[in-house]
């Protein structure tokens, strides 16, 4: 007993010899400097953060929050830039902490959900957008963020029903018009994106890019003449325009004004010799017109450029399985069967985020089934298939 007594004052001894940390408290005035302070090396971060310099970001965001601990926006700005750098759990820790600094600032919910959203973490993303939104229905980016989890669940009538409130709410807000379009266009819906476009251009009929939008969808509309002239418009503006080129090249080639097709995807090739885009515009052109060599050529100067050119794997597919269904036509059988496995070969290289994937698995469905009645065929002639 006598032990533990002795341990128990030792301890206590320690203890009370032991210095004490003490917070300093700090004057009203004292705290606006420091807050001061720490807005100006925010600043510094956030420059740093635009030029995508995101380490020096983070050394300015933090030593902002040596200033000041409780600086809600700066605990958004780290998780931002952890969210540029790949580390969703370190972006998620920050998100939290600007949460329990003011769970009533909905830029929070905003930050958290999403990041929850480009994780596929639907159910979280949007419990978090609800919740900003029952907080302030005034932030458009949470109404955006649901929009696409409704995009990703199908849910086309609560996505309609968002975007058509937000236009009419933010009509000055061009990218929600792009939203949308890009949302009808994935749908296949042309018509009401060319609506929509129409109503926007009366306010906004300088504006090149919107212009271009509703080019784009004239051409999905089969509406040629109309879409040439909107990039004609761009072109008045921007002779040099790379891109607008190639759409006119394409508006030319689908009216089989070839010789004007070919003109104008040369003009883009003479303009931009290092961009692969052209030679996958000759590559399409020279397919198109049955000279596949010529576009496989193309495809390969294309691929030189950018060798995982997702586009380029298309038309070497599609090249192939055209020149399979001639020697199929023609009866050369074998020869057939190999170039449309060939043809599979290239379309497998297309990534499943691409947006040609479901083009090129309708294709390598479709052309299992004719190489299996093509094998059976050869079979009963005697012909055997090597793998």
């Amino acid at each position: 007993m006598k032990k533990i007594s002795n341990v128990l004052f030792i301890l206590f001894f320690i203890l009370s010899c032991a210095p004490t940390t003490t917070v300093k408290k700090y004057t009203e005035e004292e705290l606006l400097e420091r807050r001061k302070e720490a807005e100006k090396y925010y600043s510094i971060g956030a420059e740093y953060y635009k030029q995508s310099e995101w380490e020096k970001a983070l050394e300015n965001f933090n030593t902002a929050l040596s200033y000041d601990s409780n600086y809600y926006e700066v605990y958004i700005a780290i998780g931002n830039t952890y969210r540029k750098l790949r580390d969703a759990s370190k972006a998620e820790e920050y998100y939290l902490k600007a949460l329990k600094i003011d769970n009533k600032n909905s830029k929070g919910y905003e930050a958290l959900g999403d990041l929850y959203l480009s994780l596929n973490n639907l159910n979280k993303a949007e419990s978090l957008y609800m919740k900003g939104i029952n907080l302030d229905t005034t932030n458009v980016e949470l109404y955006l963020g649901l929009a696409e989890i409704y995009i990703k669940t199908n849910q086309d009538r609560k996505a309609d029903s968002l975007y058509s409130l937000l236009i009419t709410r933010c009509p000055e807000r061009l990218d929600i018009f792009y939203k949308y379009g890009e949302f009808l266009t994935r749908r296949k819906r042309f018509k009401e994106a060319k609506s929509m476009f129409e109503k926007c251009l009366i306010r906004y009929s300088e504006e090149l890019s919107l212009r271009e939008k509703y080019g784009d969808i004239l051409f999905e509309l089969n509406e040629y003449d109309k879409a040439i002239n909107e990039y004609n418009y761009i072109l008045s503006k921007n002779p040099n325009n790379v891109a607008i080129i190639l759409k006119i090249g394409d508006v030319y080639l689908k009216q089989k004004k070839y010789k004007n097709a070919l003109e104008m995807f040369n003009r883009a090739l003479n303009l931009s010799p290092n961009d692969p885009m052209p030679h996958i515009h000759l590559a399409d052109y020279y397919q198109q017109t049955g000279n596949y060599s010529k576009a496989e050529e193309e495809l390969r100067k294309a691929l030189a450029i950018s060798p995982n050119l997702d586009v380029a794997f298309v038309i070497a597919g599609d090249i192939k399985r055209r020149r399979a269904e001639e020697a199929q036509k023609n009866k050369q059988l074998k020869d057939a069967y190999y170039l449309y496995k060939e043809a599979i070969n290239n379309y497998n290289k297309v990534k499943e985020d691409s947006p040609y994937f479901e083009y090129t698995r309708n294709e390598i469905k479709r052309i299992k089934i004719i190489m299996d009645k093509i094998k059976e065929e050869l079979w009963f002639q005697g012909i055997k298939i090597e793998e």
